[in-house]
């Protein structure tokens, strides 16, 4: 391919992951990366799925998209709620804590019970690392903290971590979450279902991702908006890296005046304190002028109130 818009966009554009898993339809191919990606089996297995936020094209192009990439529910009651995450900013905890809030208070309408309120369970595709735990595959549950007896399974977190897996060679591939793990991350690698290997083309549902990816970036109009799409994440990561930067910048300069302040406040000269701390000679002598200036607030002392005399009887 001659050119960035050439690109063949896999499953990490959220837009694209929208498409394959988010459109009716494909209620199916949901159902079978959950239950890889849950490790469900047996009674757990999903059957069947509604998805309660539908992809639509021109209400995306809109802005008027869910702000939660696929959701879902099953026969049981249990709402998914399946998130791609390009960038692990340094919130973005706190952003799964208030997507899993809203999501979960979201399914009691005014008025209703709190038992109209069901099992949540919130999945988070990560591109990066987040989580300190080696394992891609986390669960987090609200438990106590010293006897770990579970307060509530109403709401679940879990987190894959596409970055710690390495299964880049198919014939590697044994289980079924690994194989759904490397079209996932490398799903952009296979143009048609030709190309893929029998270790996955043997997996159901898979060949229908390869298919629908295909379909999706081989469309004009949708390319386009795949590319867009993909174009505002890079800018966004590239803001979110300088803010970071800035702020580290300001938090070492910050501290650098802190510390001048305290050689000044010792006694030292202006001369040393700029060798030591890197400022320069003129910041250190407004520094010290500012300094001189300030007078220390004299220390509050509250009167103690005065004891009434009682009237003489």
């Amino acid at each position: 391919m001659n050119s960035a818009y050439d690109k063949y966009f896999g499953l990490t554009n959220d837009l694209l992951f929208k498409i394959v898993f988010g459109r009716k339809g494909n209620e199916k191919l949901l159902a079978l990366l959950l239950n890889a990606l849950l490790k469900y089996r047996g009674e757990q297995e999903i059957k069947d799925l509604e998805i309660l936020n539908p992809i639509n094209l021109p209400g995306f192009q809109a802005g008027k998209q869910s702000v939660i990439d696929v959701k879902a529910r099953n026969k049981r009651g249990e709402v998914f709620c399946v998130e791609v995450q390009v960038k692990a900013h340094a919130e973005i905890l706190k952003r799964v804590l208030y997507y899993s809030s809203v999501s979960y208070s979201g399914e009691m309408l005014r008025g209703e019970k709190y038992t109209e309120l069901n099992k949540t369970l919130c999945l988070w595709i990560m591109c990066e690392t987040i989580l300190p735990d080696p394992d891609i595959y986390n669960k987090y549950l609200i438990k106590h903290d010293k006897t770990n007896r579970v307060l509530t399974d109403l709401l679940e977190y879990h987190f894959v971590e596409l970055s710690k897996f390495n299964g880049d060679k198919p014939a590697r591939l044994r289980t079924k979450l690994e194989k759904w793990l490397h079209i996932l991350k490398f799903g952009n690698y296979y143009r048609s279902i030709d190309e893929l290997p029998e270790e996955l083309r043997s997996e159901e549902g898979i060949c229908e991702v390869i298919s629908n990816m295909n379909t999706a970036n081989t469309d004009e109009l949708t390319r386009h908006e795949l590319f867009a799409r993909d174009m505002f994440l890079s800018d966004l990561a590239t803001d979110l890296d300088a803010a970071e930067k800035k702020g580290i910048e300001k938090g070492i300069e910050s501290a650098k005046i802190q510390t001048a302040l305290k050689m000044l406040n010792d006694g030292l000269s202006s001369e040393l304190v700029a060798k030591y701390t890197g400022l320069t000679p003129e910041q250190v002598q407004a520094l010290n002028c500012k300094n001189l200036l300030c007078e220390p607030t004299a220390e509050y002392k509250s009167e103690k109130p005065k004891k009434r005399r009682k009237p003489a009887s």
